[in-house]
């Protein structure tokens, strides 16, 4: 599906948002591999969705059929990783499901700079754009 998507935009608007993209997917591309589905069609993991908004990032996990004390949601360093490990017992079997999903941050981003919601199926996640510092360019006097 994102593939198609990535598609669908080069057509419309050829190389005008590229770079912006490539540093978009850099910034959010996944890290490590998730459990179970390592291989590259990533068949029976979660749909995920990264938006980018004025002030901040929404990233959606659709995860129906679960609770939110389900999930675990972790910051170590620069990476947010959201993971569940569900084990329930149905008609005498046991089902075990598990998934983890990691994204590079924004240097400088912190733990109060994320919320989170779980409804309808979906796990959203907010992410505060960290202020943009403009550098001052600075000039050294030769003695």
């Amino acid at each position: 599906m994102a593939n198609n998507l990535a598609r669908t935009r080069d057509r419309l608007f050829g190389d005008l948002f590229t770079d912006w993209n490539d540093h978009f997917d850099l910034m959010f591309r996944p890290v490590g591999n998730s459990f179970f589905n390592t291989g590259p069609a990533n068949v029976g993991l979660p749909h995920t969705n990264v938006l980018s908004n004025k002030d901040d990032w929404t990233i959606e996990v659709a995860a129906p059929g679960l609770d939110k004390k389900d999930f675990k949601i972790a910051i170590d360093k620069d990476v947010l990783t959201v993971s569940y490990n569900v084990k329930k017992e149905s008609n005498n079997s046991f089902i075990s499901n598990s998934f983890q999903r990691s994204w590079n941050l924004p240097e400088g981003t912190t733990f109060e700079d994320i919320t989170a919601s779980y409804k309808s199926g979906i796990l959203g996640l907010t992410v505060k754009k960290p202020d943009v510092v403009k550098q001052e360019t600075k000039y050294i006097n030769i003695a």
